[in-house]
């Protein structure tokens, strides 16, 4: 016999344990891949050079690119894949913050806090609209696919293109002077 599973407050609580024992368990294992993510900042490092801008320009159009390829397949789930690396990605750079308030670098904990915040955002719009690009493909009338995804995609766009390029523009230039 089974019955309703009550939800009560122990219950929440337990799977908000177990939930964040296992986001921990996954952060551990896929921090050695994000090693120089974690080297503490110098203060005076602070600033646009040729590096800050290569790699803002490789991210610039790498993020933007993986949320589309994804976004060719045509089940929800796979979405899944840049959402957790990306959001693993966050949970490293606000790592980062904490490390720069224990260490009692405040501007640099703020700035990097910027950056966080911006790129949680840009994540959370790009992986909106690819949803809705895999949604809306459904309601798209052609016999071809690619035809019905760019449809879906200038659809999606359409909603949500002001959230989307402010919050990754924003991102864009916190991260020149952020790296």
């Amino acid at each position: 016999m089974t019955g309703k599973i009550k939800i009560n407050k122990s219950i929440v609580r337990a799977l908000l344990l177990y939930g964040g024992l296992i986001w921990l368990i996954f952060i551990i294992a896929i921090i050695p891949h994000f090693g120089d993510m974690m080297a503490l900042h110098d203060p005076g490092n602070f600033g646009i050079s040729k590096y800050t801008i290569s790699d803002t320009l490789y991210f610039a159009w790498r993020f933007p690119l993986t949320y589309l390829v994804f976004s060719l397949i045509h089940t929800k789930w796979p979405v899944a894949v840049p959402v957790v690396w990306y959001y693993s990605m966050l949970a490293i750079s606000l790592l980062e913050v904490v490390v720069d308030l224990i260490r009692g670098d405040f501007f640099v904990a703020g700035v990097i806090l910027i950056d966080s915040l911006a790129f949680g955002a840009a994540i959370y719009f790009f992986s909106l609209v690819t949803l809705r690009i895999i949604h809306n493909n459904m309601f798209i009338k052609s016999d071809n696919y690619l035809v019905r995804w760019f449809g879906a995609l200038k659809m999606s766009l359409g909603e949500y293109w002001q959230w989307l390029l402010g919050s990754y523009v924003l991102y864009l230039v916190v991260n020149l002077f952020a790296d």
